[in-house]
């Protein structure tokens, strides 16, 4: 571990956030620093202007997705610089277009997360083309700036991912490995026996929220780069080996489930569930250094002797049985470590070996199948015109909250930022509570220590230079930090505005300060009554939907497991498309549950049941997987009508559990089940025994879940 804390420093120096944040720096950066030289400095600032504001819709994924959401950012920010810088004479008309503009573009998160970002771009050009300095002149002059500086940073950015467009992929692909390591790492806490069982869980929950994000990004972004690239690229080859690879990885990973606390009753005082915990680290060590030697564009080398470990840990279950203590549960556990780092060793092997495996062209040609494909079709609005949805409701939420939080700012008479109240608002405020108050907090503080810095700065440091060194090193930082630590990106992103403001208007520094500091205090005030009082959306109103999907993937994922009873009606792309949609209904179920935890406490409806819930569906997964693992990798079979009869109980109980909450699902295929005495094969005991344990467990599980269904939506 001594290891990868340096090694983990100069991978976000090297990976995709801190690249980021030097390529948004020189966008933003470069524009006003040329026209600078050129005697002209407010007009570079308009042009850096809008390469910032497109700059938020460049979010890590595909060039295509990038290049249209940039497209779009640039036309939406000039439309709405110039709309804003006509009304600009008028209180009353910009008091119309304010609440207009920002139900329209938060509207946009409908279409997913880009789009939202392209919303969020339009907004942030409103507020800040409010204030009169920058549009008084020439309004059309200003709003043509703007959209300069977004197209020069669209093409800087488009650039940049040409000139080597795996590399990002690369990056991408590494920190998704560190996920999947966190995630290991969290597998091994359940074999200390201090770790408290219920709280690993929810931490699981929530990486595997994380791995499925990344996942589902680096899929989208090596099937995108592929088709766009060609395969005549070595790397792409091996980016995709290596991805395919770890995700199977994590499907081993969530196919390995015990009852911990009786293995804690049973083997605790041996010691050997340690020395288990110990010998997982090392193999999530492992994964950590591969997710960093991708991330640095290095050849991952091997630290750990996990082969003298792992033989070890084997001896000691064999001295154990020699005692008489049964030992069959650690033979499994041991062997799935094995499963595991062998797995890893292999991609190891990639780096240090001429031979790559490569994928089948029909397992490759198969990714496109689960990579996501966003419709953009004005149904999706009209559909969200309701209170029932949360989009809605933010939209309105936001247009209401943003015009009140404009009309005091006219009262307050700080100064020509008061604008900084409306903006102050479109970043804190979120289409959920718990957001809402995190993203408050963290302004608040990162105001407050940013502002202190800032304030420091134009009183001690007087050299132009010396105040150039800063702003460079702040706004990369606070780039490279905007989508992974707000309230960093904030501390950072303070001070360089103080520095900007400080030559552009270096008679009035400290009352810039306390203006800004002001101003976000009062758009944060704002944002948190809005979100507890005003059509406040609450999680637990949320979780009908949530369950209702999450049941229905485990029926269609338990339908695709239980067809490999069959080979005749087992389709690999089916099965892999219902784990991936069981993962993410499972990932968006946890992060509501997590996000209710944030809620005020009389909120937080039905918690110790949802809770329940969450973790019985968890177990429920890995149950399934180590249902499929075992299938393909110990050629079970049926072998008696009472395994049948559990899996049928299994079924229905699901199926009940869904009826209880108001839905229902057709055409579910388990009729490999309908004709027993074709399915049922002779099997030896011990296979037999294993199974049916397997059934036995799945069932308690569904019916377990269906009982706080119906306790829960009654």
């Amino acid at each position: 571990m001594a290891y990868l804390k340096p090694v983990a420093l100069k991978s976000f120096i090297l990976g995709q956030y801190f690249t980021d944040g030097v390529k948004m720096t020189l966008g933003v950066l470069l524009p006003a620093v040329v026209f600078s030289f050129l005697g002209d400095f407010r007009t570079g600032i308009s042009i850096s202007l809008g390469a910032f504001l497109v700059s938020i819709s460049d979010s890590t994924g595909p060039t295509e997705h990038r290049r249209v959401g940039m497209l779009a950012s640039c036309g939406f920010v000039f439309l709405s610089a110039l709309i804003t810088g006509i009304l600009n004479f008028s209180t009353l008309l910009l008091a119309i277009e304010i609440p207009l503009f920002c139900f329209i573009f938060a509207m946009f998160t409908v279409y997913g997360v880009r789009a939202s970002s392209v919303g969020a771009a339009a907004l942030l050009a409103m507020a800040i083309s409010m204030d009169s300095n920058k549009t008084e002149a020439a309004f059309w002059v200003y709003a043509l700036m703007v959209l300069a500086g977004g197209l020069w940073y669209t093409a800087l950015s488009l650039s940049i991912m040409e000139i080597r467009p795996y590399r990002v992929a690369q990056q991408a692909l590494g920190e998704s490995i560190l996920k999947v390591a966190a995630f290991l790492n969290l597998k091994a806490n359940f074999y200390a026996k201090q770790v408290d069982i219920e709280s690993n869980f929810q931490k699981l929950a929530t990486t595997q929220i994380a791995v499925n994000e990344h996942q589902d990004n680096v899929r989208e972004m090596l099937y995108k780069t592929r088709v766009r690239v060609g395969e005549s690229i070595k790397s792409g080859q091996l980016l995709l080996v290596i991805f395919v690879d770890t995700l199977d990885i994590f499907e081993q990973m969530m196919s390995t489930h015990y009852d911990y606390k009786t293995l804690r009753q049973l083997y605790g005082h041996h010691g050997v569930l340690e020395d288990m915990g110990k010998a997982i680290k090392m193999i999530a060590n492992e994964l950590s250094r591969l997710g960093y030697a991708l991330i640095n564009n290095e050849k991952p080398r091997k630290k750990q002797p996990k082969e003298a470990v792992l033989t070890e840990l084997r001896s000691k279950i064999e001295e154990m049985e020699s005692q008489g203590v049964k030992c069959l549960m650690l033979r499994k556990i041991l062997s799935n470590i094995r499963t595991i780092s062998t797995r890893v060793d292999n991609i190891y092997n990639y780096f240090y070996e001429e031979k790559l495996t490569f994928i089948s062209q029909t397992r490759e040609e198969s990714l496109s199948k689960f990579v996501g494909h966003q419709s953009f079709s004005f149904k999706i609005i009209l559909d969200n015109l309701s209170l029932e949805s949360n989009v809605f409701r933010h939209a309105i939420r936001l247009a209401v909250t943003c015009l009140v939080g404009f009309l005091i700012s006219l009262q307050l008479s700080l100064g020509n930022h008061s604008y900084w109240v409306v903006l102050t608002i479109l970043v804190i405020l979120r289409p959920g509570f718990s957001l809402t108050k995190q993203r408050n907090t963290e302004r608040i503080l990162g105001t407050l220590i940013g502002g202190v810095t800032g304030v420091l700065i134009l009183y001690l440091v007087d050299d132009f230079t010396v105040r150039f060194v800063f702003l460079v090193l702040f706004m990369v930082l606070a780039y490279s930090f905007l989508r992974i630590r707000y309230i960093l990106a904030v501390v950072f992103m303070t001070p360089f505005i103080f520095i900007v403001y400080g030559f552009l208007y270096p008679e009035s520094n400290f009352m810039i300060a306390r203006e800004r500091i002001i101003d976000t205090l009062v758009g944060s005030g704002l944002a948190y009554l809005a979100s507890t009082y005003f059509l406040p959306s609450w999680e637990y109103i949320g979780f009908r939907p949530l369950i209702i999907n999450v049941l229905k993937a485990n029926l269609e994922y338990f339908a695709q497991i239980v067809s490999r009873f069959e080979e005749e009606k087992f389709d690999e792309i089916s099965y892999r498309l219902a784990r991936r949609k069981v993962y993410l209904q499972s990932a968006n179920l946890s992060a509501a549950f997590q996000r209710m935890l944030d809620e005020p406490k009389s909120k937080q409806k039905h918690k110790q049941e949802l809770h329940q819930f969450v973790v019985l569906n968890h177990i429920l997964v890995s149950c399934f997987s180590t249902l499929s693992s075992s299938l393909i990798r110990e050629d079970l079979v049926l072998s008696s009508h009472d395994q049948v009869v559990r899996i049928k109980r299994a079924r229905n109980y699901l199926l009940r559990a869904l009826e209880h909450w108001g839905g229902n699902y057709e055409g579910l295929d388990f009729s490999v089940l309908n004709d027993e005495s074709h399915l049922l094969k002779e099997a030896d005991s011990s296979e037999t025994s294993l199974l049916t344990e397997q059934l036995r467990l799945i069932r308690k599980t569904c019916s377990d879940l269906e009982r706080i269904s119906r306790n829960l939506a009654d």
